[in-house]
């Protein structure tokens, strides 16, 4: 038998430099990835209350468009509130999935009733930059990572479940603005919806240079479908959406 002497110290520093490398290739990961986001499309109508009052109902959809997906969102209020207010709030946000990555292409903001566009933004990757209509008034800002908005934010807290992260800090869309946004997972829960127990998980949101505080649950078993959302400002009664029963079987 021809005897060796194994190097024990040279595969200890081999080992490292391959941990090392592995962990710098993992912490390299955009933002916006998602290549194993499952997206399928759905329909859901909400309940709308500022305070305990209930003002309005919102339906949310999520839809493919041809090669890309669209959000979408329209609310319309209810009861004696329809007497005062005749608009729809409407809001849609283009995105594709190019190299696992997600990637905003349009967001629209306008008034159903009056079918006039209020707001876009259209982002252009390959030069680095968006074009902002707001208020009338055009600008551009430049792009230099991933971008969410209100309604694209339910993807990054899915890619965060998926990649079990617990905070992440984004470019956030704004009025007409890119702002500092982060997503921190609070954990799941049991959350009593129309007389029903269900898992969530929780997700709580700060903005930049707002004291605006939004917190998410997601149905643990769809991670896509907000079952609840809040929005907190202080000194205002909270505005509170809430999945309307006959939606699922949940």
């Amino acid at each position: 038998m021809v005897g060796f002497t194994m190097n024990i110290p040279h595969l200890k520093s081999r080992f490292r430099s391959t941990l090392s490398l592995l962990l710098l290739l993992l912490s390299a990961v955009p933002a916006g990835y998602a290549a194993e986001l499952s997206l399928a499309p759905f329909n859901a109508s909400y309940d709308l209350h500022k305070g305990k009052r209930h003002i309005a109902v919102t339906e949310l959809s999520l839809k493919a468009a041809g090669e890309n997906w669209r959000w979408s969102s329209l609310t319309a209020a209810r009861g004696v509130y329809a007497w005062f207010t005749r608009k729809r709030p409407y809001t849609e946000t283009l995105f594709s999935r190019v190299d696992g990555e997600i990637r905003l292409i349009e967001i629209l903001i306008a008034d159903a009733s009056k079918r006039k566009q209020q707001e876009s933004a259209n982002f252009d990757w390959d030069k680095g930059q968006m074009e902002v209509l707001r208020k009338g008034k055009r600008k551009r800002l430049p792009l230099t990572d991933a971008v969410y908005d209100y309604q694209s934010i339910h993807l990054l807290a899915a890619v965060m479940g998926q990649r079990q992260q617990a905070e992440m800090t984004v470019d956030f869309y704004r009025k007409g603005k890119l702002v500092e946004s982060s997503l921190i997972y609070s954990g799941r829960h049991r959350l009593d919806l129309n007389g029903k127990s269900i898992d969530v998980d929780v997700y709580r949101q700060s903005i930049a240079s707002s004291d605006t505080e939004i917190t998410y649950y997601y149905d643990a078993a769809n991670p896509l479908l907000p079952i609840r959302i809040e929005r907190n400002e202080p000194g205002e009664k909270p505005v509170i959406l809430t999945l309307r029963q006959d939606e699922r079987d949940l």
